[in-house]
């Protein structure tokens, strides 16, 4: 699928020349013709004083669908200079879920404003928000809405139309799907607008329901959400207490939002920085970033120094006439670089699974088997190799050409057990697997193979001599 053919810097003028000089009429025939993501989109671009003259020429009814699409850091600054009363009509006309992830951002910056516009909403609407901010970050509960459709079990189809109606249902996906419930609003199952419209009118509700129980507890994680909806490709999930009371409703689109935070979230931490750069990067001040980014790279200087002193202290029992020192440990940066990049691939490959449900702790033992034997294969192509470009175009000698193939085949397997262990042991404990990041197994692997490399190099020279 491609993207719609927009001229998003043709919609940027097109945006100005509507907020100097446009008409009411002319912003709904504006609204009209192009969708709220790309005048969000277009909107990024202008002036911060023209972004404020465009909301407060708007009817918040209207302008609420296009403050949901900007990032959360623009939502805060525009939703900033409004008064509480103007502030609270658009957290009001705001999706429940949407409306209470941006006023616990507000809450950080500006407790006092984000308290006072909560105040100022409707009593449902209040409700309903505090009771989402009441949910622990990352839960389901915090990404539900309350915005849902749901009748009851011993209604007969024209009554449930009727309610349906009444309800007002929302413009989304919320309203194919409807929840059907007991008279206590325990949820019992579901049924589609579709089964309604196409059925009779007398049939009764609870003989159109789909009874298989899928839902998602509210204290869930929003990885075990995004599981669900991959399972049973629905795009609206209910969500429920202990006592499966219905609470509220998750849709896809928020999903994909959890997706794409979750997978920034662990290419970060794989990349030794951390999880909180997942905003935009130019917003975190210069401090921020330097603090977020230098944690691994100090644990990667205490690695270094312990390498360091590992190459001083072979460098001082070496002893022997069969090769130059400066020959041995030239083939340094090779062995590590080599057994670097299969320890991270083996992590990658973990983390990786962990993550999308496809690794079981019951499969441990079998993961570490299938990386050692892939390891043990591939170790040996590549060592045989090097023998060969060793041996045959740079002349070397066969003990010195065997030590580093040696070597680089147990580096090469234990960086693989290395970068398969980390994540399965960090998930046995129930810290994040993608902490098992980039610098950290490199700054592991490095001491190890050096190790490796120069005991088999002393080894073999003390036998020999």
């Amino acid at each position: 699928m491609t993207e719609p053919n927009i001229d998003q810097k043709k919609l940027t003028e097109l945006l100005k020349n509507l907020i100097h000089s446009g008409s009411q009429k002319q912003y709904i025939v504006f609204f009209k013709q192009f969708h709220e993501a790309d005048i969000a989109e277009s909107l990024v671009n202008l002036t911060p004083e023209e972004k404020e003259t465009f909301f407060k020429k708007l009817n918040p009814e209207i302008a609420a669908d296009v403050l949901e699409e900007l990032d959360i850091e623009e939502q805060i600054n525009i939703i900033s200079k409004f008064k509480i009363d103007i502030a609270a009509k658009y957290i009001e006309e705001m999706d429940p879920d949407d409306a209470a992830d941006l006023l616990e951002e507000l809450s950080e910056t500006n407790k006092l404003k984000a308290q006072k516009i909560i105040n100022a909403l409707p009593e449902k609407e209040k409700s309903d928000i505090q009771t989402l901010l009441s949910y622990e970050e990352h839960s389901a509960g915090s990404l539900m809405t309350s915005n849902y459709l749901s009748i009851p079990e011993n209604l007969v189809v024209s009554e449930a139309l009727n309610l349906i109606k009444k309800k007002d249902p929302p413009e989304s996906e919320l309203s194919f799907y409807i929840f059907i419930t007991s008279t206590k609003n325990k949820l019992i199952g579901y049924t589609t607008l579709r089964d309604l419209v196409f059925c009779s009118n007398k049939e009764k509700v609870k003989t159109l329901r789909h009874e298989h129980h899928i839902s998602i507890d509210h204290h869930s994680d929003q990885e075990e959400v995004a599981k669900l909806f991959q399972k049973y490709d629905m795009s609206v999930i209910p969500v429920v207490d202990e006592t499966d009371h219905l609470l509220g409703a998750i849709t896809i689109d928020d999903i994909v939002d959890v997706v794409v935070e979750e997978a920034t979230e662990d290419i970060y931490k794989l990349s030794g920085t951390s999880s909180q750069t997942k905003h935009n990067p130019l917003s975190i001040s210069i401090p921020k970033t330097i603090l977020y980014r230098i944690p691994w790279l100090i644990i990667a200087i205490f690695g270094g120094v312990i390498a360091s002193e590992i190459i001083n202290s072979y460098s001082t029992k070496f002893n022997s006439s069969l090769f130059p020192i400066a020959l041995s440990l030239s083939f340094i940066p090779l062995i590590m670089g080599l057994s670097g990049n299969v320890g991270n691939q083996s992590s990658a490959i973990i983390v990786r699974g962990l993550a999308t449900g496809t690794i079981k702790e019951s499969k441990t033992w079998s993961i570490l088997f299938h990386e050692l034997y892939v390891s043990l294969c591939i170790g040996s192509i590549i060592s045989s190799l090097l023998l060969i470009i060793n041996l045959f175009l740079y002349n070397y000698s066969i003990t010195f050409s065997a030590i580093v193939s040696v070597s680089l085949l147990g580096n090469i397997i234990v960086a693989a057990i290395v970068g398969s262990i980390l994540p399965l042991l960090f998930n046995k404990i129930n810290i994040d697997p993608a902490i098992a990041s980039a610098p950290f197994i490199s700054t592991t692997l490095d001491i190890i193979c050096q190790l490796i490399y120069f005991t088999i190099t002393l080894y073999v020279i003390q036998i020999i001599i």
